[in-house]
């Protein structure tokens, strides 16, 4: 009976500490990615994560910064420096929204949506389409974004909207280092 607890308890010991050693590797695996290994694993493995980055519009000019969040179950959320808007040329507009997936091994394709606010309310929707490469190597991103603006009353799933214009971005991973 002692050697049966005795057992007992170690084999609890050790999966603990497998365990621990485990949840510890996570936060380890998107700075040990290996050239090929991102490959194999598809790129949700290594693209997902908050990203800084700087926006410019179609004449290489600054734009704007902005936080764009993947989660590793294709939620893209962006918050942006322009959200409060520019007086005299556009209305402030929420947090953007929407959905990413891999587009090949280093890629991705997103789309993500926002509302145009006013003093008097909602006036429109913007949808942002996405394209973007990362480097798993040097934990970056750069990419484009195709603005289109619909009515609120509008399907923005569907049909091309106005044209907002086109932008470039790049940016760098947030880590806590």
């Amino acid at each position: 009976m002692k050697i049966r607890k005795t057992l007992v308890g170690l084999t609890i010991g050790i999966l603990t500490t497998v365990s621990i050693l485990n949840i510890w590797n996570i936060h380890k695996a998107k700075a040990e990615f290996g050239d090929n290994d991102y490959q194999k694993a598809g790129c949700s493995n290594f693209v997902t994560g908050t990203y800084l980055t700087t926006i410019k519009n179609a004449n290489g000019n600054f734009a704007s910064r902005a936080l764009i969040t993947l989660t590793k179950e294709g939620n893209l959320i962006v918050g942006d420096s322009n959200q409060g808007g520019i007086l005299g040329q556009f209305n402030g507009f929420t947090t953007s929204q929407g959905t990413w997936v891999c587009n090949g091994t280093r890629g991705i394709t997103a789309r993500v949506f926002n509302f145009s606010i006013s003093n008097s309310g909602g006036t429109g929707i913007a949808r942002n389409d996405y394209s973007a490469t990362f480097n798993p190597r040097t934990q970056t991103v750069e990419g484009t974004i195709k603005l289109s603006f619909f009515g609120l009353e509008d399907n923005p799933l569907q049909g091309n909207g106005q044209n907002g214009g086109s932008f470039s971005f790049t940016g760098e991973f947030v880590t806590t280092r």
